[in-house]
């Protein structure tokens, strides 16, 4: 048995996929026929559901069939269906939803979101990033606390069993912190869990002001392992629908809208910083990225060089002349290593992007060679949050079950470097560093030592979190 402190994800969201996974799991489904098949069968096992939400279906189930409301309608068209894409930045919607949010006889123009139409204007129920997204999701019916709190003890449960003591809560709403705080309470809570408030480009003022109404209760709540100490800032979206911000536009020559502009950036960023938060960023395309450093820049200039350790997510792309000022900023780049392989995706991505940019995704190493800190996050649901995955894929750049070559394998890692980044250099950025000590996992094979084919199978033997043995493997 191998002991190590124990392994941190700087990135994902435990509830909202433990909500997810209340409805049919969608990710073995290969086509339309297959989802429907699922959803049909968890209707009738579920009758009396006001409300159905789901996922997720892939890029190739998207690529292969031009998805419309109506194919969900055929298995489920009393209640709202809701289908989330695996990069959970689209959803795919029945009639019924698109009929709750108004968009039946309405779709409206979006700055940086986009309500997909047919060729007569009418919505086919494909809606890409949160502006259209919430359009639907705002007519959800709220989860109980009961459900929420069942749901953050699964998600728990999940992390705990894949070796990880801490994670970062990397997008918390209204309705979302009484559930961590009923899990404190009834001490049910096990895993460190740091939040991050989403600051909403639309009425940042009102979120901050949620920020800190959250911070509070969680201090009151005086529970080591809940915190509320970052803020969640989205710049851009995501490749797969072009919504990501670039520095030069997609082959097509389109360009993703970056959520905020510069100047209203600037001033919400210094005023999160006044308020005492870490800023937490989704940066995924090179122009997002120097979008969050200016503002990082901006917030140095008004408040001086204190030691803040803002972090960029992703960072998918990053131009190489942004690379010092970085380092400068203290930056700490938040990368996901097992999206960082060859797959059914790639072939979107050289199609948008073109070769030169698909050939510089996901630069661990050229990151860490400028001497900026790396941590690792999964983004879990978007990815599972195995980090013995991810320290596969840090070193691999494969899949385990890839037969094609690495993706830019000249970014890979060491294993030492790998472990590191999942984390030493989490607890850094989750301000964690004097916990190290009274967290750990135990392995059944030391990552660092066995074969780098031996590392997806290692098994986590026994969990511990603030000095207590938390997780045994049954």
């Amino acid at each position: 048995m191998f002991r190590f402190s124990g392994f941190r994800d700087g990135h994902c969201h435990p509830l909202f996929s433990a909500r997810e996974s209340d409805g049919p799991i969608l990710d073995h489904c290969t086509s339309v026929e297959e989802i429907q098949k699922e959803i049909a069968k968890h209707m009738a096992e579920n009758p009396d559901l006001p409300w159905l939400d789901c996922g997720s279906f892939s890029p190739e189930i998207a690529a292969t069939h031009r998805l419309h409301s109506k194919l969900l309608d055929a298995v489920a068209s009393e209640i709202p269906v809701v289908v989330h894409a695996v990069d959970h930045h689209s959803i795919w919607v029945n009639s019924a939803a698109l009929a709750v949010a108004g968009l039946d006889t309405f779709v409206p123009t979006l700055q940086n979101a986009v309500v997909e139409v047919d060729d007569d204007g009418r919505a086919t129920g494909l809606l890409h990033e949160w502006d259209a997204m919430q359009l639907v999701y705002h007519h959800q019916p709220p989860a109980s606390l009961e459900s929420d709190l069942a749901a953050v003890e699964r998600a728990q449960e999940r992390l705990l069993a894949a070796g990880l003591v801490a994670v970062q809560e990397a997008w918390i709403d209204p309705g979302m912190p009484e559930a961590y705080l009923e899990a404190v309470r009834l001490d049910r809570l096990k895993i460190r869990v740091n939040l991050a408030p989403r600051l909403d480009a639309n009425d940042w003022h009102s979120s901050l002001a949620f920020a800190k109404a959250t911070r509070s209760k969680v201090r009151a709540a005086a529970s080591p392992l809940l915190t509320c100490n970052s803020v969640k800032i989205f710049i851009d979206g995501v490749f797969g629908n072009c919504t990501s911000v670039m520095h030069e536009p997609y082959i097509d020559g389109t360009n993703g809208k970056p959520i905020w502009t510069p100047s209203e950036l600037a001033t919400m960023a210094l005023a999160a910083d006044n308020a005492g938060f870490q800023l937490h960023f989704h940066a995924i395309g090179d122009a997002a990225v120097t979008m969050a450093l200016a503002a990082i820049e901006h917030v140095e200039s008004c408040n001086g060089p204190v030691d803040r350790r803002p972090v960029i997510a992703h960072g998918d792309l990053v131009r190489s002349v942004d690379f010092e000022l970085a380092r400068r900023l203290g930056v700490i780049f938040c990368q996901q290593p097992s999206w960082a392989v060859r797959g059914p995706e790639t072939a979107r991505l050289e199609e948008v992007l073109g070769t030169d940019r698909v050939d510089r995704l996901y630069p661990v190493a050229s990151l860490m060679a400028a001497g900026l800190t790396v941590s690792f996050g999964s983004d879990w649901p978007v990815s599972a949050p195995d980090p013995l995955l991810g320290l596969f894929t840090a070193q691999t750049r494969l899949s385990p079950e890839s037969i094609d070559s690495p993706l830019n394998v000249h970014e890979s890692i060491s294993a030492s470097q790998a472990l590191e980044c999942y984390s030493k250099n989490v607890a850094y950025q989750m301000g964690q560093e004097h916990s190290q000590f009274d967290d750990w996992v135990v392995l059944d094979k030391d990552p660092t030592q066995c074969e780098e084919e031996s590392i997806p199978a290692i098994r986590v033997l026994e969990v511990g979190v603030a000095g207590r043995k938390v997780w045994t493997a049954g």
